[in-house]
């Protein structure tokens, strides 16, 4: 007989321990057409970034012993290495002092300048420069004002260096073409963030590695859009992704030639830029190129060719880091059951498996494993896309009478979008007996530029109403206890979770991860990526102070009824511990439940896995009080 048990209490396989050591992440994955490298994540190491490789077995170590690669341009970083040398060498940003060192027959050596006395200087967005050089973004500190740059480090003198490009507010995307001849960026300044409008621009360089001849492509058909992703091709044209065509799609650019689009599917070829060093357009032999693009939801992986776009088979529904590898692509993506890995995908031929290289086993059985169902719900502004997923262990069901208790997922951003891959917190709850949605409120990326742009003017309204359309249309169907709901979120999450307390009573609890709480203080406070990133979302300032207020969840207390757990890093420079503390204050002295539990040495987004392990203990103990034991009672 298979096991009863009130959904919220089974019997569950994965640990707050087992999800926490699940949170290794993979990213940066390049070829030297042989072994495959990438970054690795590691929540045991208290965080620590470090270089793999594999050339077919067991990946190994390679970043010097002790060192932590991560880079903390615009704060989020990417491009935090590349290669040298065709393999031989490579490049690293050493995380505390940001500096770019290069490892090879020399050693670990230090590239560049160091920073003078009292500038702090970071680089990221790191690819391989003319004659073994390293070409990345500066971003320099000083006198409380912050400048970007585009520089080349030399390898053959201690401290050579020099500035290709500046004067703009950022600079991403980088890519020298084949014989560094040319060097293509991305530029924008503020008030954009790179999802909004961006310029790319190419430059000539010299037999000494120096950049002039500067222009800018696609002027006319780009302007106020978002281009990204350069990409060299045969005879000096370039590939790119923009959302000119209201989708960020694939375009060309020959020269004297205006820009063609060449794919019109109405899908998205690239996520946002949160992170330099993004890649999901490769040029794979003379007039093909590699693509990922994602369509309701899901990741399709495919060769744009002379014929049209072909799809190529694999088993992963979320892909990233795409790179030409051993005659095919190379990527990491993560299936519907399975956590993130590295794969091998040949593209010649149909039918030929991909190869898993590398990646944690998988946790849970398939047949444990609750898999996504994408749903789109009719919300008060229109259509809002989700994806569910019911409480699910194999043999285990709840009482025929009750409805399982549901978790409402708001992902951070909130310019970003929830993932259909396997995800062991996903399956902590599910395995338990409780139902999740993620949901792509408007704003959300994946559906098109339309959508991203709902959000704006709305954040803290629009975000929040979706959650609860998707919740309330989740109950009001039988799949979840209307009863029983709460909503979490991290970063932009939180400030979903917890107004979604205070714009309706569709939750009876709300958890934040280091989450938003007051939007006139992170006006103020925030890192200067983001300094104008709520002009679009809410409003300016300061002609919309008002409107910050009305929808800042610490200043909406008296309208909150429902439990509050609140987790914050203490070293956190985009959500400040500030935040956190007067939201807790606020709703302890309105009498409202709340707990509070501060991390120091975390900042935005948690690393350790005793910080992890112990939230996810904490959230799994706050749910089972406020969602579970009413049920328990009521029996």
């Amino acid at each position: 007989m298979s096991p009863l048990g009130a959904f919220g209490t089974w019997e569950s396989p994965l640990s707050a321990a087992d999800v926490a050591a699940q949170r290794v992440s993979r990213y940066s994955l390049a070829s030297d057409g042989t072994s495959l490298w990438w970054l690795e994540g590691r929540p045991s190491e208290g965080g620590r970034v470090v270089l793999v490789r594999s050339d077919g077995g067991d990946p190994v170590v390679v970043s010097p012993e002790g060192v932590s690669i991560r880079s903390r341009v615009h704060e989020y970083g990417g491009g935090a290495w590349c290669l040298l040398d065709g393999g031989a060498a490579f490049a690293y940003v050493d995380e505390p002092t940001q500096r770019v060192h290069a490892v090879g027959d020399g050693g670990d050596v230090a590239l560049g300048q160091a920073p003078p006395e009292g500038e702090r200087w970071r680089h990221g967005g790191l690819v391989t420069g003319p004659a073994g050089s390293v070409v990345a973004v500066r971003e320099r500190h000083r006198d409380g004002a912050i400048e970007r740059s585009v520089v080349r480090l030399d390898r053959g003198g201690r401290g050579a260096e020099a500035t290709l490009c500046a004067g703009r507010d950022f600079y991403g995307a980088l890519a020298l073409s084949p014989g560094a001849t040319h060097l293509a960026w991305v530029t924008w300044s503020h008030p954009d963030m790179p999802w909004d409008a961006t310029e790319l621009w190419v430059g000539d360089l010299d037999a000494g590695g120096n950049l002039s001849g500067e222009h800018r492509l696609g002027a006319g058909a780009f302007e106020g859009c978002s281009v990204d992703q350069p990409v060299w091709l045969e005879g000096g044209s370039l590939a790119c992704l923009t959302d000119a065509g209201g989708w960020w799609q694939p375009w060309l650019l020959r020269p004297s030639e205006p820009p063609e689009r060449l794919v019109a599917l109405e899908a998205e070829f690239q996520g946002p830029s949160w992170a330099l060093g993004q890649h999901t357009l490769v040029h794979v032999a003379p007039g093909v190129l590699g693509c990922i693009w994602r369509s309701e939801g899901v990741d399709h992986l495919g060769l744009l060719e002379e014929g049209g776009l072909r799809e190529i088979a694999q088993p992963c529904v979320e892909l990233g880091s795409l790179c030409v590898h051993g005659g095919g692509l190379a990527l990491l993506g993560a299936s519907a059951t399975a956590p993130a890995g590295v794969w091998a995908i040949s593209t010649v031929g149909a039918g030929t498996p991909a190869r898993r290289v590398a990646g944690a086993a998988a946790p849970l059985e398939g047949a444990d494993v609750s898999v996504a169902e994408p749903v789109a719900v009719a919300g008060e502004g229109g259509v809002v896309h989700a994806l569910f997923y019911p409480p699910h262990r194999r043999d285990w069901h709840g009482p025929a009478d009750e409805a399982p208790p549901l978790v409402v997922v708001a992902h951070g951003g909130p310019t970003a979008a929830a993932d259909a891959g396997f995800d062991a917190m996903v399956q902590m709850f599910t395995t338990r007996g409780y139902a999740v949605a993620f949901v792509n409120y408007a704003g959300s990326s994946g559906y098109g530029q339309a959508y991203r742009s709902e959000l704006w003017g709305r954040w803290g309204e629009r975000d929040v109403d979706d959650c609860v359309a998707v919740a309330r249309w989740l109950a009001g169907s039988g799949r979840v206890d209307g009863a029983r709901m709460a909503i979490r979120g991290s970063s932009a999450g939180g400030l979903s979770a917890l107004g979604a307390l205070v714009r309706s009573d569709a939750f009876a609890a709300a958890v934040s991860w280091y989450g938003v709480s007051d939007l006139a203080r992170l006006a103020s406070s925030t890192h200067d990526f983001e300094a104008h990133y709520m002009d679009r979302l809410v409003g300016p300032l300061p002609e919309s102070l008002r409107t910050y207020e009305q929808r800042s969840p610490v200043h909406r207390v008296a309208d909150i009824t429902g439990s509050v757990l609140l987790f914050q890093g203490e070293d956190d420079p985009v959500v400040p511990a500030e935040q956190t503390r007067a939201m807790a204050a606020a709703l302890e002295a309105r009498g409202v439940r709340c707990t509070v539990r501060y991390f120091a040495g975390e900042s935005h987004g948690f690393r350790r896995a005793e910080t992890l392990t112990a939230c996810y203990d904490d959230e799994l103990a706050f749910y089972e009080e406020v969602l579970v034991g009413p049920a328990i009672g009521a029996s």
